[in-house]
């Protein structure tokens, strides 16, 4: 009989396993251990220690650890959470601790509070409840002793149970193993102890945002800082993640296993060193696996199939970030039923110099990684060409019901077509349609305010084109969702909302010349004047306050700085002494041949003169809108990587407007996808072309970069596609006649905004972004 499975579980991409024995469930275990049926004895690998200690002292220890003092107490917020019965909902599959080993009358767990220093992480920002004024960082810890369940590891590890007996009264000499009666093993192993972050409680909300990073012990590294390895490194890492997700509002979890040396131990792990370092040719990644399967026989013996218990015991069904780089762990815990939504490998930087063979090694072995490791990749996933390609290898798996997240029904695409033909019919009846442009939010009562206010500027027409694409610039890169409350007041006293209201806010600081650094000439923009503004300028700008607040203020801000940097590098694009957007205009002039360029040639001043905008991922990779999705990895570097370029698209298609009003023609736009964001998105889950396997999913928050989101963008890039054939079909044109820009004008993102707003109150997209503003 097998477990029930998560939605994640039954995706076919996971792995359905027996995750235990439903004759001898933890319950089972639990009472077994309370009437003394077991096998082992307590204490772990302390207990011939608590031998010698009863021997010398005469006391009965064992009889004492069975005794609580007045003093002792539960951790309320930890007791409460393991009450709740969503937590305890798959308990009865654990089978390597007990999960009611709080209350037990021997504890095989205990929590306590305490404050964590760490000289790495004193730049943490002191909030006064994760991390306190002293920069300790506040956390409730918890121990747990194995006790494993021999039918329910038989059945998890698909291995015969008269075997699994056999060799470990061969490693113990126990009798009692032998005796099938006695089903609970005390085992005389390590335990694992489990780091909290942030407020436990939260953990069996399904919104809550959860990082996780499970360690195994390594003692030289973790406590000594040896550079063989990178586990302190991560560790430590992991640890700042964990602590920013509480920070946001969310749990951090780190689960510390006893596994010294890949649970071979340390002296097998110092053997294989040396013999790393001394074979002939030195230490490297091709042999790194090969010494320790000839010195210890396996390369492995940690058994990840059982880890995930700490996390089901926790009731954890959801990991927004999986700080590891392990397949093995990953398949582990997916196996297991719980969804990962992003992973997230150690930065470059904080790997020693003589750790770099272990990260060879483990990559080429299949462990994860977001470094892109050379220029080739990085100019394959930076072309046009490559967002429509990638796309499409998730939608590949889309149609074949291979998908993660999302099943997919294109019989409903025609209900997607014909909202978007009735939106076109209404706002477009003479089929006029303009391009899907960051212009049309600049259009207000039929009149644009940006031609209107260009006509006023006294310059050549070139300068003009070089202002508006000053301002166009600025305003796509901060047009990412400005969340459900916030809103813009106008001079006139109107009311603006979204991207019209980001629009409107950033026109007004342009025409004040906030961007500009000579006030002689307010109306442009470029590097100095981008580099003075601060963060009041933005709140002031934007009206951003307690009851009036915008989502990612910090983070367009640092857009803005990044601008300026991208600006001064990249002289080819944007000039040199004033490095401004719009000199991208005098770039593409001198790559026109008679009137014509070719859409490349504007992307690349985008793509490459802008990279420096884009933040960097935890992982400290800078890459901007480009997202690692795990089920199209193989062995070639980089094939697990999907672009979207969302925000630099959206830049392409807002600066080609005034080029082409210049006169320029530009060619091969047939290059440029559909924007990967959520009003176009949302238009497929609620015509119900895309449909999350997990319900939960539609009242859930997921980062950017989660496979779900990465599934969802995918799809909506290759299903814009179909809607726009579906589209020229209706009305009988040509992909000349009505491009794509026009279908998403007239238009997709229009009809997704419809929709949402006949079925959800205020009109938010089906699915939740947590947005910094630097992509949505």
């Amino acid at each position: 009989m097998q477990a029930p499975q998560s939605p994640s579980a039954k995706s076919p991409t996971a792995k359905p396993i027996k995750m235990h024995d439903p004759a001898y469930t933890a319950h089972d275990l639990h009472k077994d251990v309370e009437d003394g049926k077991y096998a082992g004895f307590f204490g772990g690998c302390n207990a011939p220690f608590h031998a010698l200690a009863e021997a010398r002292c005469g006391n009965d220890l064992a009889k004492i650890h069975m005794q609580r003092t007045k003093d002792e107490h539960l951790i309320q917020a930890l007791d409460d959470h393991l009450k709740k019965p969503a937590t305890q909902s798959r308990w009865a599959e654990i089978v390597s601790l007990d999960p009611y080993g709080m209350w037990s009358s021997r504890p095989t767990m205990a929590a306590t509070t305490a404050t964590m220093y760490l000289e790495e992480l004193k730049g943490l920002p002191h909030d006064g409840t994760v991390v306190g004024e002293d920069g300790g960082i506040r956390i409730v810890k918890c121990a747990v002793d194995h006790i494993w369940n021999i039918p329910g590891m038989s059945a998890r590890l698909s291995m015969p149970e008269d075997a699994i007996r056999d060799k470990l009264y061969r490693y113990t000499q126990n009798d009692r193993i032998l005796d099938k009666t006695n089903k609970a093993y005390v085992v005389p192993i390590g335990g694992v102890t489990a780091y909290f972050f942030g407020d436990i409680r939260k953990l069996s909300d399904p919104r809550t945002e959860v990082a996780v990073r499970v360690h195994d012990e390594c003692n030289g590294s973790d406590v000594f800082g040896t550079d063989i390895c990178t586990c302190r490194p991560y560790l430590i890492f992991a640890i700042q993640g964990a602590v920013e997700c509480a920070q946001r509002g969310g749990v951090g979890v780190v689960a510390y296993f006893r596994k010294e040396g890949r649970a071979l131990g340390e002296c097998t792990k110092f053997r294989v060193y040396n013999a790393r370092k001394s074979q002939q040719g030195g230490d490297r990644p091709e042999t790194y696996f090969f010494h320790t399967e000839s010195i210890a026989g396996v390369r492995d013996a940690r058994f990840q199939e059982l880890m995930p218990d700490i996390l089901l015991w926790l009731g954890i069904k959801r990991i927004d970030w999986l700080l590891s780089m392990s397949s093995d762990k990953y398949d582990a815990i997916r196996n297991a039923g719980i969804e990962v939504m992003q992973r997230i490998s150690i930065p470059d930087d904080l790997v020693p110099g003589a750790a770099q063979i272990e990260i060879k090694a483990k990559v080429s072995a299949g462990y994860h990684t977001e470094s892109i490791s050379t220029e080739d990749i990085n100019k394959q996933i930076r072309s046009l060409e490559a967002v429509r390609e990638r796309s499409n290898r998730v939608f590949e798996l889309a149609k074949r019901g291979k998908l993660v997240h999302f099943t997919l029904d294109l019989s409903k695409l025609p209900a997607a077509v014909e909202a978007v033909v009735k939106s076109i019919k209404t706002t477009y009846p003479k089929l006029n349609i303009p391009f899907h442009s960051r212009m049309r939010h600049f259009e207000i009562d039929g009149v644009n305010t940006v031609h209107q206010i260009s006509q006023t500027w006294r310059c050549d027409p070139t300068e003009r084109t070089r202002r508006v694409i000053d301002l166009i610039t600025v305003a796509c890169l901060l047009d990412a969702g400005a969340g459900p409350d916030w809103k813009y007041v106008d001079a006139d006293g109107n009311t603006r909302v979204r991207s019209e209201g980001l629009a409107t806010a950033v026109f007004d600081m342009f025409l004040s010349g906030q961007f500009s650094s000579d006030e002689a000439v307010p109306h442009r923009v470029n590097s100095l004047g981008l580099k003075k503004l601060e963060l009041s300028a933005i709140q002031k700008g934007f009206q951003v306050s307690k009851t009036n607040p915008l989502v990612g203020v910090k983070g367009r801000l640092g857009i803005l700085h990044r601008l300026a940097e991208a600006l001064e590098s990249s002289p080819e694009f944007f000039g040199t002494e004033i490095c401004r957007p719009g000199y991208i205009v005098d770039y593409v002039n001198k790559h026109t041949v008679d009137g014509h360029v070719s859409v490349k040639v504007i992307w690349r001043a985008v793509i490459e003169g802008l990279q420096l905008v884009w933040p960097t991922t935890l992982s400290g990779v800078r890459r901007g809108d480009v997202w690692s999705y795990n089920p199209l990895k193989t062995s070639v570097p980089g094939s697990d990587l999907v672009p979207f370029h969302k925000l630099s698209q959206w830049l392409l298609l807002s600066i080609m407007e005034p080029l082409i009003e210049s006169g320029i023609k530009i060619d091969d736009l047939h290059l440029c996808t559909g924007l990967a964001e959520y009003r176009n998105g949302g238009l497929f889950i609620d015509t119900g072309v895309l449909t999350p396997r997990n319900p939960a999913a539609l009242n859930s928050y997921f980062d950017v970069g989660s496979e779900l989101v990465i599934e969802w963008r995918a799809c909506t890039i290759c299903l814009l596609d179909l809607v726009a054939e579906g589209v020229r079909k209706e009305f009988n044109l040509t992909e000349a006649q009505m491009p794509l820009p026009k279908v998403l004008e007239g238009g997709t993102w229009r009809a997704g905004r419809i929709i949402a707003a006949e079925l959800r109150k205020g009109g938010p997209p089906p699915i939740h972004i947590r947005s910094d503003g630097t992509v949505f």
